[in-house]
């Protein structure tokens, strides 16, 4: 490996160095088709541009936001925004697992219960669900493409985060019991990304091929985190 993930002290710092080479993230539609091609050098360039956002918004260290963890670009940008800006995010299921509009917005009220976040990004495809639970929680919410209407703020100082401090809040599936979640560390997340290219004999030219949401942790942590920590392409279904 180029870097040994392990020696990292945060994921923005794993991002940062996988932005110095030519590598990055492939979204594909249904049939297999290249949707965009998603250069990790433009995804640290958005991320550090949402986290001015954040703290322009008002966020501060330590807050948490909560996103709907839709595979795409827009999730990714904020998911490391949210990490440069000293946020813990909280990646949100997407509808597909659960049993009718009812059921998916309360699944949504006890993650926002639980996790209390000061601000809720949705797409604005499913805002009619998110809108619904923030509003019952009383959590500011809103459709993460008005992000690009906020002055990000360039003269903001972004903080600084050590590695035993909480990276990101990680729910269970809530598939046989209601969702829990786990603060995840810098430290234990990169950890456990370099045991993934130890096991795997991971290689310079190998890369990633996945259809698992990333609000499940094999999506976001075996094939998102770990694919961007490796330095190595991905390719999403």
């Amino acid at each position: 490996l180029p870097r040994r993930v392990a020696d990292f002290a945060t994921l923005g710092e794993a991002l940062d160095y996988a932005a110095q080479g030519n590598r990055g993230m492939n979204f594909h539609d249904a049939r297999g088709g290249l949707v965009r091609a998603y250069p990790y050098t433009e995804l640290r360039d958005d991320a550090l541009g949402h986290a001015r956002r954040f703290i322009a918004l008002g966020l501060n260290k330590g807050d948490r936001l909560a996103l709907i963890a839709e595979t795409g670009p827009e999730f990714a940008a904020c998911f490391f925004g949210a990490i440069y800006a000293g946020l813990w995010p909280v990646p949100l299921p997407l509808p597909t697992s659960f049993g009718g509009r009812d059921a998916y917005v309360d699944q949504l009220v006890v993650m926002l219960s639980s996790s209390d976040p000061q601000l809720f990004l949705y797409p604005e495809e499913l805002a009619e669900f998110a809108v619904a639970a923030a509003e019952q929680r009383g959590v500011a919410a809103r459709g993460w493409e008005t992000l690009g209407e906020i002055e990000p703020g360039g003269a903001l100082a972004l903080p600084n985060s050590g590695s035993d401090e909480i990276a990101y809040l990680q729910y269970s599936s809530g598939s046989t019991r209601f969702p829990h979640g786990v603060a995840v560390t810098h430290r234990a997340l990169l950890d456990n990304l370099h045991a993934h290219g130890v096991a795997t004999e991971i290689q310079d030219t190998d890369r990633c091929v996945s259809w698992l949401p990333w609000y499940h942790d094999m999506g976001l942590v075996g094939c998102m985190l770990s694919a961007l920590g490796l330095q190595v392409f991905s390719d999403y279904f």
